[in-house]
């Protein structure tokens, strides 16, 4: 009602944030089912810019809640999408609050990476610096897995995504491999990340391009993800168990097919005496 009758109130913004406030305020971001059926009109578009430009941690994930909200009776707003060129420019509101972080993770729960694509992924880098989220603070494993997906394999997620986003996306992976069906995870990255010496990334990007490979035994293993393996181990021998590991959890036959495969190629090139090398 406040923002059909926009035009006409003196004090819109103060009766549109205190509406938000009654409505949402006591709602979980992070289980936000309702027993209530809201209507979702075209008017409601007015809510971003107010909301927005308050500036205000609370109001931000009350309007989050309202629109990521579903009941037997509606589901999201369908212009959630809307929102993301608006959450990638409020870096000055962090650290987020518990509440508003929780409520931008259910945001892009409902929505995945595609609507990010438009906004440029520094922008997006920049946003899940000040998330710090974790695999107990997602609901949605699916969304999560293809959002970081996208991100790792930009060249600016090779550069600048943190380390524990990609130790966070190999934990997604392990959790619910099916994740990984229907994303693309391009050889492009290994090399990059191996130019870059980027060793600790490399690692997360090997277990979870090695899982892809427990779960199609059709899939074959090429020459260059040997050979980055390899010159994965090199310099970090560690990485053998975990790799082992990880495959292992997700399917324990590959597991040790692999485990031999893993160890006893390193120790034939490296350990007794080989003559080939990753150099």
């Amino acid at each position: 009602m406040v923002c059909e009758s926009h035009s006409s109130l003196e004090n819109r913004e103060e009766l549109l944030l205190l509406s938000l406030e009654i409505g949402f305020r006591h709602i979980s971001p992070k289980d936000s089912w309702i027993e209530a059926r809201l209507t979702h009109v075209k008017s409601h578009q007015k809510m971003l810019d107010i909301v927005f430009q308050s500036g205000e941690s609370e109001a931000i994930a009350d309007l989050l809640c309202s629109w990521t909200s579903g009941s037997y009776y509606h589901s999201p707003h369908p212009s959630l999408k809307t929102c993301a060129k608006y959450l990638v420019s409020i870096s000055h509101l962090q650290p987020f609050s518990p509440r508003l972080q929780q409520a931008i993770i259910k945001f892009i729960d409902c929505i995945g990476h595609k609507e990010f694509e438009q906004v440029g992924m520094d922008g997006v880098i920049g946003l899940l610096d000040g998330l710090h989220v974790n695999i107990d603070n997602i609901s949605n494993t699916y969304g999560w897995t293809g959002f970081l997906l996208n991100i790792v394999q930009s060249p600016e997620g090779i550069q600048y995504a943190s380390h524990r986003y990609w130790e966070l996306l190999v934990e997604l992976v392990v959790s619910v491999p099916r994740g990984l069906m229907g994303n693309t995870c391009g050889p492009h990255t290994m090399k990059s990340l191996e130019d870059a010496k980027e060793w600790d990334k490399l690692e997360c990007w090997m277990g979870i391009i090695w899982i892809k490979q427990s779960m199609d035994e059709e899939l074959g293993v090429d020459k260059e993800l040997e050979h980055l393996t390899l010159s994965l181990f090199q310099q970090r021998p560690g990485a053998i168990q975990r790799l082992e590991h990880w495959v292992g959890t997700v399917s324990p036959f590959s597991a040790r097919k692999q485990y031999k495969s893993f160890q006893q190629t390193f120790n034939e090139v490296y350990l007794n005496g080989g003559q080939e090398s990753v150099q």
